[in-house]
């Protein structure tokens, strides 16, 4: 397998700029943004602005025949996948690594269904919440991705992204047990993402009503439950880790679904509450 040269990244949020203004600044690689037309009409004229730094990256639409990708990067919000696993298709070898930096915990498998497990990584970013009004975003640099196999079968794989991050100064951790973190950021999600949204609060504000903290452990004991059905080692100890870590550890932080109903977008309920739903379906709870 061929060491990455030519990168790919669909989504230019809040995550997907931590990724793409490192790479760009690193001016080491072939590095294209997959753009829809509306999108790429419209970025041509208005530059991304990620820390107070303008970027003009190189944007390509899905018709592009003659670039082939040995990293393609989703971070598309949940609402955009469906469009970023059609529009990568053109751009995909038989050596192309896939990762997807979206929340929840399907996209990956969504991925798959079209293009198979082969060469798809496990990702997710853990972080202060890139804050993003229009195209301006800031991240103040505390932040880094986690990385890994679902199986553990692909270390060299896994070796090559993550010195591909090293090379670019992606901040980012190499995890052996890269599912049982991959819930713990679900059980965040779901127990706090959703609950400072819906209470329109702050996470240092939610943490001063324990009525409320109270209703957080019961969120995130449906990720436990479900966790335990679907095969996840140490639910319990991934609870009492998150829970230690959000009342211990975690001062504050304006999550991105409380954001979007600041600004007025629509939300990512669907792959929280919505994931709860489907799950706890499939295994009649």
């Amino acid at each position: 397998m061929n060491e990455i040269k030519n990168v790919l990244l669909c989504g230019l949020g809040g995550v997907g700029c931590v990724c793409a203004s490192q790479i760009e600044d690193s001016n080491s690689y072939n590095f294209k943004v997959l753009l829809d037309e509306d999108r790429y009409n419209k970025y041509q004229n208005t530059p991304t602005t990620f820390n107070s730094k303008e970027y003009h990256f190189d944007y390509t639409l899905p018709d592009n025949t003659e670039f082939k990708a040995d990293l393609i990067i989703i971070a598309t919000k949940d609402d955009g996948l469906n469009a970023a696993i059609k529009n990568i298709k053109k751009f995909i070898s038989e050596d192309t690594i896939i990762i997807s930096v979206l929340n929840g915990i399907h996209s990956e498998a969504e991925i798959a269904e079209v293009y198979g497990w082969k060469n798809i990584l496990i990702s997710f970013y853990i972080g202060n919440s890139c804050i993003r009004e229009g195209r301006n975003i800031t991240q103040d640099g505390n932040y880094e991705f986690f990385i890994g196999d679902k199986d553990n079968k692909n270390k060299d794989i896994v070796e090559k992204l993550s010195n591909f991050f090293n090379e670019v100064g992606i901040k980012h951790k190499v995890s052996s047990q890269i599912m049982e973190r991959y819930w713990k950021k679900f059980m965040v999600n779901v127990g706090l993402n959703q609950l400072c949204a819906a209470n329109n609060l702050t996470f240092k504000e939610l943490k001063q009503n324990p009525e409320l903290i109270e209703e957080m452990k019961e969120l995130i004991s449906e990720v436990k439950l479900l966790a335990e059905k679907e095969g996840i080692n140490n639910p319990q100890k991934l609870y009492d880790d998150t829970i230690r870590f959000l009342i211990e550890d975690f001062e504050d932080a304006t999550p991105s679904m409380l954001q979007d109903i600041r600004a007025g977008r629509e939300t990512e309920v669907d792959i929280f509450a919505g994931e709860i739903i489907r799950l706890g379906n499939k295994h009649n709870i």
